[in-house]
């Protein structure tokens, strides 16, 4: 195995890891799946499009704002939508995730059409030689920016007071409440926060590669794969389970070709599901 074929995969492990930490704060604080989260990653690429492609910015530009709206959009969605369907049966929110996400599929393919669509930036297409090691440089700059968020929430959740009444709220909402905490805000500020993460996984994707309506699906899965890596409430088990998951698919890719590219990665999630449904990275990562 060449240094490359492992300096791409732990690269692009990072992106992965961006696209999975959203779903595992949403499932470890709300105990919600959502199905709707590939939506939100490719809706932060095609909001970025109206500003990087129709306005001329640049993408990393673009990307905070694109964090933003998409935050704006989630927050009254869990708050008004999924958060009242969390009181009844288990099956409701995650039934209404999955129309969330066949909506958000329509409005894009009504919005912006079908035809692929991309990022275009200087450094989509450039590489750098890094200890002599070749990498492209979108990667660089998406694992950059993951570590940097990945840090960011980490201490958001451990050092805040904000950090701990989404914990109090994780770990027993009735309780929580009874305390004074509005776990109904809570809920709604980690599904807005999860929202923005993913659209910034999305702009990221946009520039490393095209993106259709469609294009949420195998997004969710890798995400998926990424959060049965890492097991739950782990930040840190997210970014090593996403390298991880890069690395195994650089590998499988350079070894059996690119067919094998999403194969390894389902194959990956159901194999941890079965063994190890706790988790890879649980214990190895306490943040």
């Amino acid at each position: 195995m060449s240094l490359d074929v492992l300096a791409a995969g732990i690269l692009a492990g990072g992106l992965y890891a961006l696209i999975g930490l959203g779903i595992s704060l949403v499932f470890g604080v709300l105990g919600l799946m959502n199905l709707a989260h590939g939506e939100l990653v490719i809706g932060g690429a095609y909001l970025a499009s109206l500003l990087v492609v129709d306005a001329g910015w640049d993408p990393l530009a673009a990307l905070p704002l694109a964090m933003a709206t998409m935050a704006l959009i989630a927050y009254p969605l869990q708050r008004y939508l999924l958060t009242p369907l969390l009181r009844g049966s288990k099956s409701a929110p995650l039934v209404a995730t999955f129309g969330l996400s066949l909506l958000a599929q329509a409005l894009f393919q009504a919005a912006f059409g079908t035809h692929p669509k991309a990022l275009p930036a200087a450094y989509a297409d450039t590489g750098l030689s890094v200890l002599g090691v070749r990498v492209q440089t979108v990667y660089v700059i998406a694992f950059g920016l993951t570590v940097l968020l990945c840090a960011a929430t980490h201490l958001v959740l451990t050092r805040t007071r904000a950090g701990s009444a989404v914990r109090a709220a994780s770990a027993d909402p009735d309780t929580a409440a009874v305390l004074g905490i509005d776990v109904n805000r809570v809920y709604a500020v980690t599904f807005a926060g999860a929202a923005a993460l993913a659209a910034a996984g999305g702009v990221l994707t946009g520039v490393a590669q095209s993106f259709t309506p469609s294009s949420g699906l195998p997004l969710l899965l890798t995400g998926f794969a990424v959060m049965a890596l890492a097991g739950i409430g782990s930040v840190g088990g997210v970014l090593a389970a996403g390298v991880a998951l890069g690395v195994l698919q650089s590998v499988s890719v350079g070894l059996f070709g690119g067919g094998w590219r999403d194969v390894v990665v389902y194959l990956a999630f159901f194999l941890v599901l079965a063994v190890r449904p706790q988790g890879l990275f649980r214990k190895a990562h306490a943040g």
